[in-house]
């Protein structure tokens, strides 16, 4: 009847695809790993840059020069107006229909009672830095005149579609609130772009598009931000290429619909960078910061309210907040990213979707965190004083954090890529279910009892991928019997120390899975599609593997010096090995009371195994066999 049931789901979900066209939606499970994709929409949003937008050149026959006498320039006009030398304030005031441009040429433009560049009136305005110029452009720190009700609170303000280009330097300092505003569309190309700003620096109401600019802010609020929340296809940031370095006391990017990385090298301080304010895993929880993202405070890297989309590009992200979040969902299909953060490495209160890229989270308290957690490609490397991967519904909490009942909508699902976790907490942790069908997974801790390095509240499932997850026995739980593919749970008499390899080798001596935790262990999990039931393999702990990669973790290769040694039976799916506090991958709900392993130099005793706990299914616990040359035997 279950398989009837994935067979329907299977089945419904492909039609939901179809129908959908490339509007996939989010948390669908797919057994064979295909793609994932956001259920949020962006094709009506406009990502293009025009023509326009990316010439930087001017036809100085039709070109006007505004005298360097002229203190307040005035231009009711369309036209390409050049301008050089010294003004206190340029306002541009022409028809609706009117394209203009302003071309600066060593400018220094500087209003003390108001904004230096204001577009009061035009279709659309742009502002070139020219080829190997220097252009400044500043306010003072209050403003003489209300502008006729409008709330004008930019160096360059303008209400007209604004574009800031150029291959020269233009310098903004907003010295009463924002460095540049425009209450349509900001498009930035090209230029090298140095904004200052006692408020946020770059916003633009519509969108904000960057290409090809060199991009420097220091802001005391949100660095770069739009902020239509009502119209569903605007409000977006988008950078396509460039170089953005960013420091922010609040948000680093922060958008009302979308951002949407396609390239380019963006670098991101926020809120001072990440602090130690996250407790070590312990199961003791800080209270969770579930702000908006029109929250003043928020010290977010880079957030959206509905979705987050990465193809490209290099982020390094130090934030005292989040580093990557969303309020939807997040998708990332490609790019760099390097992560420090104070609290979660990246956030999704819906899906997280992760679909290819580099993605290293060196510094968090938990670091991937959503609804639903999909990685189906690409690399993920993760540190967290807490969990490394939870799933769970923001609805509820759990010690403070993001919680909620088990529910079949909160998951995770890997069926592809290679994931190495280092925590402190439960090293993939779900509120309801797990499902590996592929990739490499590779875990290292918790050390104390109260985590384990597979936690699940519903049914955790493996039916392709190898995995290695080393932590502490106390809590352990295993993969559930309803698996197709085969896994070991080994629990150590004492923990193994850290940096000791753990290696499991098939009846020829070749290596099937290997790792080399960074902390110390006492238990061990291992499943490979190597491992097949009714076969012995041997596991070793220390020593050295060859053929290995960086973390220790090998398909082949031979173990030499190995510190202990055991074979293992593989009798079920489930085969536990010792004893173990937690359940069977949220299967067995009763305490597991079999033998502790004979790793790390258990007491002497029986050889009896355990007698399993009720539901145990078709998990068999054994009481590993005596070692050669060591009068020490397993308990049972």
């Amino acid at each position: 009847m279950k398989k009837l049931s994935m067979l329907l789901s299977v089945l419904l979900s492909a039609l939901i695809l179809s129908s959908c066209g490339n509007k996939n939606t989010a948390g669908v499970l797919t057994a064979s790993g295909e793609k994932m994709d956001s259920s949020v929409s962006t094709d009506d949003m406009d990502f293009t840059f025009t023509k326009s937008d990316t010439e930087y050149g001017y036809d100085e026959s039709e070109a006007k020069t505004v005298s360097d006498s002229e203190e307040n320039v005035k231009i009711t006009a369309e036209g390409t107006y050049v301008i050089s030398g010294s003004h206190s304030s340029v306002t541009v005031d022409a028809p609706q229909v009117a394209k203009v441009k302003l071309v600066l040429k060593n400018a220094e433009i500087s209003n003390q009672n108001g904004p230096a560049i204001y577009v009061k009136s035009a279709d659309k305005v742009f502002i070139t830095a020219y080829e190997n110029t220097v252009n400044s452009v500043s306010d003072g720190g209050s403003y003489s005149s209300d502008y006729e009700g409008t709330n004008v609170d930019g160096a360059v303000f303008s209400k007209a579609d604004l574009t800031l280009n150029g291959e020269g330097t233009l310098n903004i300092n907003g010295n009463y609130k924002c460095a540049v505003v425009s209450k349509d569309d900001l498009v930035i190309c090209g230029l090298t772009l140095n904004a200052k700003s006692t408020g946020s620096a770059v916003e633009g109401k519509d969108c904000v598009k960057i290409k090809d600019a060199v991009l420097t802010v220091n802001a005391g609020s949100d660095a770069i931000k739009s902020t239509n929340g009502e119209d569903a296809n605007r409000g977006f940031v988008y950078i396509e290429s460039g170089i953005c370095t960013l420091t922010a006391a609040n948000d680093g990017i922060q958008a009302e619909t979308v951002i949407k990385l396609s390239g380019g090298d963006i670098t991101v301080t926020a809120g001072g960078g990440a602090t130690e304010k996250a407790q070590s895993g312990n199961g003791g929880m800080r209270p969770f910061d579930s702000s908006t993202v029109n929250d003043e405070e928020s010290t977010k890297g880079i957030k959206a309210t509905k979705l987050i989309f990465a193809e490209g590009g290099s982020v390094n992200v130090n934030s005292a907040d989040d580093s990557i979040h969303s309020n939807g969902d997040i998708e990332i299909n490609g790019g760099k990213f390097t992560l420090s953060s104070g609290d979660d490495g990246i956030h999704a209160d819906g899906a997280l979707i992760i679909n290819g890229g580099e993605i290293s989270v060196i510094k968090s308290y938990e670091g991937l965190e959503g609804k639903t957690v999909t990685v189906t490609s690409g690399t993920v490397d993760i540190t967290a004083s807490d969990d490394g991967i939870n799933a769970a519904d923001g609805s509820g909490t759990q010690g403070g954090r993001m919680g909620g009942n088990t529910s079949g909508d909160v998951y995770i699902d890997i069926s592809g890529g290679y994931i190495t976790v280092n925590a402190s907490g439960d090293g993939v942790d779900s509120n309801s279910s797990i499902t590996v069908s592929g990739g490499v997974l590779l875990v290292s801790g918790p050390e104390d009892s109260g985590n384990s390095a597979l936690d699940c509240d519903g049914t955790a499932v493996i039916t392709g991928g190898t995995v290695v997850l080393c932590g502490s026995s106390g809590m352990a739980e295993s993969f559930s019997d309803s698996s197709t593919q085969a896994s070991l749970m080994y629990s150590l008499a004492s923990a193994a120390k850290a940096g000791s390899s753990v290696a499991l080798s098939d009846s020829d001596g070749r290596v099937i899975a290997s790792f080399v935790p960074s902390k110390q262990y006492s238990n061990v999990i291992i499943s490979s599609p190597e491992l097949k039931k009714g076969s012995s393999y041997t596991l070793s702990l220390g020593g050295t593997v060859t053929e290995c990669d960086k973390n220790g973790y090998t398909e082949s290769g031979k173990v030499s010096g190995a510190e202990s040694e055991e074979s293992v039976e593989i009798s079920s799916i489930s085969t536990i090995y010792g004893t173990s506090g937690g359940n069977m991958g949220g299967m067995n709900k009763g305490k597991m009371q079999g033998s502790q392993g004979k790793f790390g130099g258990g007491e002497s005793g029986g050889n009896q195994p355990a007698e399993p706990p009720e539901d145990s299914g078709n998990a068999e616990r054994k009481a590993p066999r005596e070692l050669p040359g060591n009068t020490n035997t397993a308990q049972s």
